[in-house]
C-alpha cells in the first residue's frame, strides 16, 4: 500500500509542477467543452468527506498524495491498516484524520485572511517532510553554517514578473536542437513500446506503451503487476483508469487534465506555438549573493 500511495504522492508533485507553468490555451473552446459534462465530486464518490467537499475525484486523490509527501507518510498512517485491503475502511475516522482537517481549515483561514485568499500556506510549510513541526531551532542550525540551497529548487510564486519574449527563444532553440520545425511536421502519430519503472513498480520495469496522433490525441499505458494503468487524452477530455485506485475511471480536470494537454502536445512539439496563446519565462530572483554579502 505503501508502495501504490507514493505513486498519488508523484502524481501530485506533476500536478504541482503544471500549475506553475499553467498558460491560456488557444483551444479554450476545446477544453470548454470538455468540461461542459461535470466531474465526480470527492463527496459523490467517497464516503465521510467532511473539509474537502466540492473539488472533483482527482483533485482530492492529488491532495491525498500532497498530504503524503508533506509530512512523509503513507496511507495506512492516517487511515487504519484494515484499509489497506478494504477500500470502504478508509471513511473510518482517526486522530490523524481529525486533526488534518482541523489543519486544512486553519491554512484556508491563514491564506484567505491574510494572503488574498492566495495558496501561500500549505501543510509543508510547517512539517517540510516531518509528521510533528519542530517549534525550536537545534544549536547546530543557530550556531553553523546556513545549509546549501537546492541549485534545482524552483518555485514561481503568484505576481512574479515574467518575460514572454524569453519564453519564445527558449521553445525556438528546444525546436531547433530536436530536428527543427521541418522535420518535425512530418511526424504525425506513432506507436511506442518501452519500460516503466517507479514506485509503484518497487523500481522494477514493467512493459509500457505509448499510442499518440497530431494534434493532441494520447494513450498511455503502463502495464503493473497488479493491473493496467492508463491515462488517455482525446484532445477535448483526459481519463485515469488504474486498478489500484479506489474508483475505477477518474476523469482528469483543472491541472490534471492541462497535464494531459500538454503531454499529448509535448509528443508533436512543432506545435506548441499554435497550441498556446501566452507564454512565461519566470524565475524567482536569486538573493543567495546578496545574503552571503550581508552575513
Amino acid at each position: 500500500m505503501k508502495l501504490q500511495f507514493r505513486r498519488v504522492i508523484l502524481c501530485a508533485l506533476g500536478i504541482m509542477t503544471l500549475c506553475v507553468l499553467g498558460t491560456t490555451w488557444a483551444r479554450g473552446q476545446s477544453a470548454k467543452a470538455g468540461m461542459d459534462q461535470k466531474p465526480q465530486m470527492s463527496e459523490e464518490a467517497f464516503k465521510n468527506i467532511q473539509v474537502l467537499r466540492g473539488i472533483p475525484v482527482n483533485e482530492f486523490m492529488a491532495t491525498m498524495g500532497f498530504f503524503s509527501a508533506s509530512l512523509s507518510m503513507n496511507c495506512t498512517d492516517c487511515h487504519i491498516k484494515e484499509s489497506a485491503g478494504d477500500w470502504s475502511r478508509y471513511a473510518d475516522d482517526t486522530p490523524l484524520k481529525q486533526t488534518a482537517r482541523r489543519m486544512v481549515l486553519m491554512e484556508n483561514l491563514i491564506n484567505r485572511a491574510d494572503f488574498g485568499n492566495t495558496r501561500l500556506v500549505t501543510c509543508y510549510t510547517c512539517h517540510r517532510g516531518f509528521q510533528k513541526p519542530e517549534v525550536t531551532p537545534s544549536l547546530a542550525e543557530q550556531y553553523g553554517a546556513p545549509p546549501p540551497a537546492d541549485p534545482d529548487r524552483i518555485e514561481v510564486l503568484p505576481g512574479s514578473p515574467d518575460s514572454p519574449a524569453a519564453a519564445e527563444q527558449i521553445l525556438d532553440k528546444f525546436i531547433q536542437a530536436i530536428g527543427g520545425a521541418q522535420q518535425l511536421a512530418k511526424l504525425t502519430s506513432f506507436a511506442a513500446k518501452g519500460t516503466y519503472a517507479g514506485f509503484d513498480t518497487d523500481f522494477h520495469k514493467v512493459p509500457a506503451e505509448i499510442f499518440a496522433k497530431a494534434p493532441n490525441q494520447l494513450t498511455m499505458t503502463n502495464h503493473l503487476p497488479g493491473g493496467d494503468n492508463t491515462t488517455t487524452y482525446d484532445g477535448r477530455e483526459a481519463w485515469l483508469a488504474a486498478a489500484d485506485k479506489p474508483v475505477p475511471l477518474i476523469p482528469l480536470t483543472t491541472g490534471d487534465l492541462d497535464g494531459a494537454r500538454i503531454d499529448a502536445d509535448i509528443f508533436f512539439p512543432v506545435l506548441l506555438k499554435q497550441d498556446l496563446s501566452k507564454w512565461h519565462a519566470s524565475f524567482p530572483p536569486d538573493d543567495r549573493k546578496s545574503r552571503r554579502s550581508s552575513d
